[in-house]
């Protein structure tokens, strides 16, 4: 499914953020995107399973799901809070999450040839039931869809490269 891979490359993004970006300029609010963006793409792969396979599986049931998990309860919030700035319905996680914390570290190399930069970058995003970072959540969020489409025997995709 397009959406869960999309997904997947953002949560392929954010694993990078966190295990050092090498560039020789850092936009720093650009990683912040990548982050963002995943949450955001995550939680609409409900949208696409729901239009997808109407017959396999209905809005409530995937509302009960996402409401089931913490974790996806916290990515939704995220993505509609991002998406519409301010939540207007009550927040299925009990807050509107936000990016907490932000952490880079910067390392300089040289070679004979030359050198450069690499960043590495961690998040923390502020819950109702306390911090999380926010790659572990990111991945918590992606094995709870996988499990969900292959329960509903879905086929997710033919070519997952983001997949660890």
């Amino acid at each position: 499914m397009e959406q869960i891979e999309r997904a997947g490359r953002y949560l392929a993004r954010v694993r990078s953020i966190y295990g050092g970006v090498f560039a020789s300029s850092h936009e720093q609010i650009s990683y912040e995107d990548d982050l963002v963006s995943f949450f955001i793409h995550c939680h609409h792969i409900r949208d696409w399973v729901l239009h997808l396979y109407p017959e396999k599986v209905a809005s409530r049931t995937l509302d009960i799901f996402i409401d089931s998990h913490t974790d996806l309860r916290v990515c939704a919030d995220m993505c509609n809070g991002v998406k519409h700035c301010v939540l207007t319905r009550a927040p299925r996680s009990g807050s509107q999450p936000n990016v907490a914390t932000k952490a880079y570290t910067a390392s300089t190399w040289f070679t004979g040839s030359g050198g450069g930069e690499v960043l590495q970058a961690r998040y923390t995003i502020a819950t109702s039931a306390g911090p999380r970072d926010a790659l572990e959540l990111a991945e918590d969020c992606m094995k709870l869809w996988l499990s969900f489409i292959s329960a509903c025997e879905i086929q997710p995709s033919t070519d997952q490269k983001w997949t660890e």
